[in-house]
């Protein structure tokens, strides 16, 4: 197992690695599941853009945690996660 120096990455770099560590995985239109990485992010912010979006919103999948899980992305490249009650008032600001 490689160890990661978490020290060294961005901000938004530790957030998506730490939810990796945890087994988040992103739910796809079409219901399959998707791991949680930084080309995922990428592609994210690279759709954001193309659309004219401020953000897009995915369901995070989290193991051991019932309550509905979500992942918000900004054009910028910050990212937001927790609740999807949560990120629909981050959204709301």
């Amino acid at each position: 197992m490689t160890n990661i120096d978490l020290s060294s990455m961005t901000p938004e770099q530790r957030h998506i690695e730490s939810l990796r560590i945890h087994g988040a995985k992103i739910r796809r239109a079409d219901g399959s599941l998707t791991e949680l990485n930084s080309f995922f992010v990428g592609n994210a912010v690279n759709d954001c853009i193309r659309m004219g979006a401020q953000a897009i919103t995915y369901e995070m999948i989290l193991p051991d945690i019932n309550e509905p899980m979500a992942i918000c992305i900004w054009a910028s490249g910050h990212i937001d996660s927790g609740s999807q009650e949560t990120i629909r008032r981050v959204l709301d600001r």
